[in-house]
């Protein structure tokens, strides 16, 4: 795999092509159980929570389930947990994950405003998911995959599982304050973290049998400004952590990977966290292995 510096020399053409990658306009629908015939396998939830820089931990767990011939039907994100599943439903191998972890820069995720709602704007970070997942839209991934966020105006939860890629990764990621609030048919949109920072509630409501809720909510001591990742951990200010509590009791297994005040300016951090994700993830196999077996023996 090259490295992903190289998105660095795209061609502005092709970069701004890329915010059009998909006709499916991005609204926020209600999550529906899709129709099925009964069967003995059971419809298999992987639910990423929001997080900032100890996002990187998901790809650790993704890396165990992998290895175990685990795989999720569905994919439910927020934030960071919303970029890293995106990536994931997209086809993407953990072993590749991993890579994009250790090597995505700030600057290719990064592009400053002037703005007065915040200093971020978002568009790279819209325009590189969407050239990660080969500029196919939310329906049209491998995996099904939904992204939450918040609707600023009534303060609801907002679930994307159609649409723009990349741009309901961007919604769901848009700290408030910190990055501008992207405007989907009129409406402002910011991190899903607010509403529902582990969305189990909206797993169940899309058909899941059994969910598998990874948590990564343990608020950083110190962060680096200006660093992508420690910016997305601002959410823990406002986060309605008795809510949180409520809904991940709703997994029928939740990972907590110890990730406690990792940094994510280099790549051996990053790689500590991954770490992190993967050692919670085995002592949890057992009891993920036991829920799935117990589904099939219904």
């Amino acid at each position: 795999m090259k490295p992903l510096s190289f998105f660095a020399l795209i061609t502005t053409s092709i970069f701004f092509t890329v915010t059009a990658c998909t006709k499916t306009p991005l609204i926020p629908t209600q999550p529906t159980k899709p129709s099925v015939q009964p069967s003995a396998k059971p419809k298999i939830a992987l639910v990423l929570g929001g997080g900032g820089a100890k996002g990187f931990a998901h790809v650790g767990v993704i890396k165990v389930l992998e290895k175990n011939g685990i795989t999720p039907d569905l994919i439910v994100g927020t934030s960071s947990g919303s970029l890293v599943g995106s990536l994931y439903a997209s086809g993407k191998s953990a072993s590749e994950l991993e890579d994009i972890a250790t090597h995505v820069s700030n600057n290719e995720l990064l592009d400053y405003s002037w703005s007065k709602q915040g200093f971020i704007e978002g568009i790279k970070l819209q325009n590189w998911v969407n050239i990660q997942v080969d500029n196919q839209p939310i329906e049209k991934l491998p995996i099904r995959f939904a992204s939450v966020a918040t609707d600023l105006t009534t303060k609801q939860k907002a679930v994307f599982d159609k649409g723009n890629t990349g741009l309901a990764v961007r919604a769901s990621s848009s700290v408030y304050g910190v990055f501008v609030p992207p405007r989907i048919n009129n409406k402002r949109y910011g991190d899903g973290g607010l509403t529902s920072l582990v969305p189990v509630q909206t797993a169940k409501q899309m058909g899941a049998d059994v969910i598998i809720a990874v948590d990564v909510s343990s608020p950083p001591k110190n962060s680096h400004p200006q660093d992508f990742w420690a910016l997305l951990d601002k959410t823990f200010a406002v986060m309605p952590n008795q809510a949180n509590a409520a809904e991940i009791k709703l997994a029928d297994v939740v990972i907590r990977p110890a990730v406690g005040d990792i940094g994510t300016t280099n790549t051996v951090a990053r790689e500590a966290t991954i770490k992190a994700g993967e050692i919670a993830t085995l002592a949890k196999l057992s009891d993920i292995e036991q829920k799935i077996g117990k589904f099939q023996k219904l």
